[in-house]
């Protein structure tokens, strides 16, 4: 971290310039009225902008102010160097050493099982998706089917009234016919 590159933080108390650099979870002094303050947030390991412990990402260079742990994935500070959680190292060689013990065949491997695991899975999860599309298009046709068979018995009884009435008409017409005639 460049001492020339600071960003400063001013005392609450007195707005006096308050040396952050002394790291995270300590407790500063300010040199102007004495006060105590523990400093929750980090200073960002490119720039030395202070930062608040929420962030994962510095606000002025938008470089990542945490790392996560390759043996217990807990979520460290960039600047760590020992894991807070597992206390494993959080040098970035350590880091690589650890994703490169196994040999490229075997990374190849296990690559492979995890494409074949995916797609598995993705193929489990299409079956069940066109199995739902099926059951759902099972319903329509029967409803349609329901919807038809009442269609035609309406048109039955439709088509029946119109011939009784036709036939109650030329009956009355006959009738007519033979009283007038």
């Amino acid at each position: 971290m460049s001492d020339e590159i600071f960003q400063e933080v001013a005392c609450p108390n007195c707005r006096n310039p308050l040396d952050v650099r002394q790291g995270h979870g300590k407790h500063i002094t300010c040199d102007a009225c004495g006060s105590e303050f523990l400093l929750r947030g980090h200073l960002c390991p490119n720039c030395s902008a202070y930062s608040n412990a929420e962030q994962s990402i510095c606000g002025q260079c938008g470089m990542a102010l945490t790392r996560i742990c390759g043996k217990c994935r807990t979520p460290n500070w960039a600047g760590d160097e020992y894991c807070v959680q597992c206390g494993s190292p959080m040098d970035i060689l350590d880091i690589l050493k650890r994703q490169y013990t196994h040999s490229t065949a075997e990374r190849l491997t296990d690559q492979m099982a995890e494409a074949r695991r995916l797609k598995e899975i993705e193929e489990l999860a299409s079956e069940r998706r066109m199995a739902e599309l099926m059951a759902i298009e099972e319903q329509r046709q029967i409803e349609l089917r329901r919807r038809l068979a009442q269609q035609k018995q309406q048109e039955r009884t439709l088509l029946v009234l119109v011939f009784g009435a036709i036939a109650l008409f030329l009956v009355v017409l006959v009738i007519y016919a033979l009283i007038s005639g």
